[in-house]
């Protein structure tokens, strides 16, 4: 019956175990290995769980024998979710059993801040010293004493505890004080009493203070004192949704921390834009109120514009190839534009239009035949056929004169019958009559040297 019993113990832990496996592949959650070092395995196996805060976190992957201290241990691997990562230097692990008979898992503790984070070191993951570890006293420890005769079993206890225990007194007094829980967490507790010792007398100085006010409002405290009562009857009506939401509260703070980080960076920036918002409300408070008369008066204009809009599309439809061929044009167009612009510029700055029309003001003087009175530029320049005009004469030429007034051609008062007939060759020194036409070299003697410049 015992047997069976124990069997069927395994049986149904075997199967929490694999239904839990099965929940957190479910959701899909990713895992990370750490290790604990404990005095002994307390016959733990792979595949037995890992419990954080009364939760399955995971599971055990592998248990060894390593030899640390000068004694050997049990090195137990084990996997747990993310989310129940990472385990600080102040973590704690122990072993506990399912039931009275039922096989052992690991319950642990991760710690947190301030204490720093463990690390992994020479290739193992963090690891939970034995310093940090307790085993507690099975009720089948007890049962096997009773395996042998007492008398034997007592005389065999007391023999091998002189001889594990001969100058080894801190040894022992560690395995103590590892094995028993109760004396390192009262050890804890003294501690923590003795660092605020001054607030405890604080406190009970205030007690009086705190009972003389209680007295007074002894109506107030009752009622506290109900209210009190039906919370907790109502939190331990809902105890199944509570351990539900608290086994889910460590994935939901592992979700939500990318989003509270950035609601951070949003509360941080976006305080600066709340102040100049409040700055702005009665400007923005206006803005309202005058709204609804704009858009009273803009509602005509609108209908107007929807008019305008229906009758432009068509024309805006047939100007688009118009742009786009313009765009195409400007686009292959600016590089030349660009020299342009550059020769142009370049030009201007050379003062070539002041030289070009100062050329064609010299040349035009040049070619133009003048009297007393006035100048008459020598269009006979474009008779390339003819010819005869363009020749310089000592005698006036038929049909090359030109005359102001009704005055005869003569060679006195002609102007010129060709460009040289009235000027003269180049070598003629005579003064020419008056109302004739000027040598070249008296008319323009610094031509030549603008010419040349």
């Amino acid at each position: 019956m015992r047997r069976l019993a124990v069997l069927a113990a395994v049986l149904v832990a075997g199967v929490a175990a694999f239904v839990a496996l099965r929940a957190m592949r479910a959701q899909g959650s990713s895992t990370s290995s750490f290790a604990v070092v404990f005095d002994d395995a307390r016959g733990l196996i792979p595949g037995q769980l890992v419990k954080i805060a009364g939760a399955q976190a995971g599971q055990i992957t592998n248990v060894s024998v390593i030899k640390q201290g000068g004694a050997f241990r049990a090195r137990i691997v084990g996997t747990v979710g993310t989310q129940f990562m990472p385990f600080h230097t102040n973590a704690t692990c122990t072993i506990k059993p399912q039931g009275l008979i039922a096989e052992n898992f690991v319950e642990c503790d991760p710690g947190g801040p301030p204490a720093p984070v463990l690390r992994p070191q020479h290739g193992q993951p963090p690891t939970v010293p034995v310093k940090n570890t307790t085993e507690p006293v099975s009720l089948l420890d007890l049962f096997n004493i009773f395996n042998v005769p007492t008398r034997e079993r007592v005389s065999m206890l007391i023999d091998e505890l002189g001889i594990g225990t001969a100058a080894r007194g801190q040894d022992f007094n560690a395995i103590l004080y590892r094995a028993n829980p109760a004396l390192a967490l009262a050890r804890q507790v003294i501690g923590i009493l003795a660092r605020q010792k001054a607030q405890l007398a604080s406190i009970l100085d205030a007690t009086n203070t705190i009972a003389q006010q209680a007295a007074a409002h002894t109506g107030a405290a009752q009622q506290f004192i109900d209210r009190a009562a039906a919370l907790s009857a109502t939190t331990a009506a809902h105890r199944g949704a509570l351990e539900l939401a608290i086994r889910r509260l460590p994935g939901l703070l592992a979700a939500a921390q990318p989003s509270l980080a950035q609601l951070d960076v949003v509360a941080r920036e976006g305080t600066p834009l709340l102040l100049q918002l409040h700055a702005a409300v009665p400007w923005l408070q206006r803005v309202a109120s005058d709204l609804g008369p704009f858009v009273a008066a803009a509602k005509p204009g609108l209908a107007k514009l929807s008019a305008a809009l229906a009758r432009a599309i068509p024309a805006i439809r047939q100007v688009t190839p118009l742009v786009a061929a313009l765009r195409a044009y400007t686009k292959r167009s600016l590089p030349k534009t660009k020299l342009s612009g550059r020769l142009f510029t370049s030009l201007q700055d050379s003062g070539f239009l002041e030289n070009f029309l100062g050329i064609i003001y010299y040349v035009d003087a040049s070619l133009a035949r003048y009297d007393s009175n006035s100048h008459l530029l020598d269009i006979s320049l474009l008779d390339i056929q003819n010819g005869k005009c363009s020749v310089y004469a000592s005698k006036p030429v038929a049909g090359c004169g030109a005359n102001y007034g009704s005055a005869p051609a003569s060679a006195s008062t002609a102007i010129g019958s060709n460009r040289g007939s009235t000027r003269g060759t180049a070598s003629s020194t005579t003064t020419p009559a008056p109302g004739a036409s000027k040598p070249l070299s008296q008319a323009f003697p610094n031509l030549m040297d603008y010419l040349l410049k």
